[in-house]
């Protein structure tokens, strides 16, 4: 299950840039990332400390460009390994 999906917030909706697989009534946390980043720093360094504590980060390139990236950085051998 995926802990953390990006989105945006319109007319009263979250929508999704990627499809969600978390179950039905799964409890979850909306943080409005433009907002974040003209609050005070006492509540940016707790926002901080929260993502820390969920692994998540924040990534400019779509979902086909990670993928992408992770597959072409793969190194597999020709020559026949000897154990």
């Amino acid at each position: 299950m995926q802990n953390a999906a990006y989105g945006i917030f319109r007319n009263g909706h979250v929508i999704f840039n990627e499809p969600v697989t978390a179950p039905d009534d799964s409890k979850v946390i909306v943080v409005f990332l433009d907002m974040q980043k003209k609050a005070p720093t006492q509540n940016r360094n707790a926002l901080m400390k929260l993502f820390d504590t969920l692994g998540s980060w924040e990534d400019s390139k779509d979902t086909e460009t990670i993928i992408l990236e992770i597959e072409e950085s793969r190194v597999s051998r020709a020559a026949d390994t000897i154990i």
